[in-house]
């Protein structure tokens, strides 16, 4: 609760980027290729937010994000812009908090959701669904609550830290060097409040765990609110079409490094050889 409370606080005090509450005639579509995409909830998950493409082509395969949003805010609604460009490239999205809710999350409520995406019931509801690639990510609080639900459950394939990473050295250096599934941290340079704590993390990591590091001098807000959440969209996107997907275009993002650096990510990485993903 401590960990929680300090990140917390500290969210607060700078501004976190969050956006406003949109009604869904109001609200983005995406631009990807599953596009429209759209928000709504499902009685059978209660207090979550869901994102999804309106209409899911015969065949496809959709992933899986478990999201957490800055400050352990419980609004569903506070990524829109950025949520919703992810699913129209064909993820399914459950955020922590239900649309325009409020109050606190916590990575429990993660667990939960991925309890019920990997239910038959719910692969009956929606069995376009690929429940054997799931990512957690999350912001800032949201990424501590990442890490909490995502490192120790294997049904997690990959982990996205975003403007985040662990308060204590301490607990860094229990948690992280354990970590061997992929893990890709987003954050915004030096102004950014959680930069020191998410360069400690990358540091620790085993030297084979797949991993890369970008930071795009924004600070802690990043651009999560701009038109379908601006240049985080736009690596978030190549991440989950990589490692969630198969998608070996979306993998140059991380690899080659030229469109990240074209605007303007500064990128560490290692180990990227060790992710192999078939696309789907």
């Amino acid at each position: 609760m401590l960990l929680k409370s300090v990140i917390l606080a500290l969210a607060t005090a700078t501004g976190i980027s969050q956006a406003n509450p949109i009604a869904p005639r109001q609200g983005p579509t995406g631009n990807g290729p599953f596009a429209p995409a759209h928000y709504t909830t499902d009685s059978s998950l209660s207090g979550h937010t869901l994102y999804l493409p309106r209409n899911v082509p015969q065949g496809a395969k959709i992933p899986v994000l478990i999201w957490g949003n800055g400050a352990c805010s419980a609004n569903g609604l506070d990524f829109l812009n950025f949520l919703t460009q992810i699913a129209s490239h064909g993820v399914f999205v459950i955020s922590s908090g239900s649309p325009g809710g409020q109050g606190s999350t916590n990575a429990q409520m993660m667990t939960r959701a991925i309890d019920w995406v990997t239910r038959s019931t719910t692969k009956e509801r929606y069995p376009w669904l690929e429940t054997s690639r799931i990512s957690v990510s999350g912001m800032s609080c949201g990424g501590v609550e990442a890490y909490t639900a995502g490192v120790n459950d294997n049904r997690v394939t990959t982990i996205g830290i975003y403007n985040s990473g662990l308060l204590s050295e301490q607990e860094s250096r229990n948690v992280v060097p354990k970590i061997n599934k992929p893990i890709f941290y987003f954050m915004g340079g030096l102004s950014d409040i959680a930069f020191n704590n998410g360069e400690r993390d990358y540091r620790l990591l085993p030297q084979s765990t797949p991993t890369w590091k970008g930071n795009l001098n924004v600070g802690h807000g990043g651009t999560y609110g701009d038109q379908n959440g601006g240049k985080f969209g736009v690596a978030a996107v190549r991440y989950y079409q990589w490692a969630l997907r198969g998608n070996a275009t979306a993998a140059n993002f991380f690899t080659n490094n030229q469109e990240a650096n074209r605007d303007g990510w500064s990128v560490e990485s290692r180990s990227l050889g060790n992710l192999r993903v078939n696309p789907i």
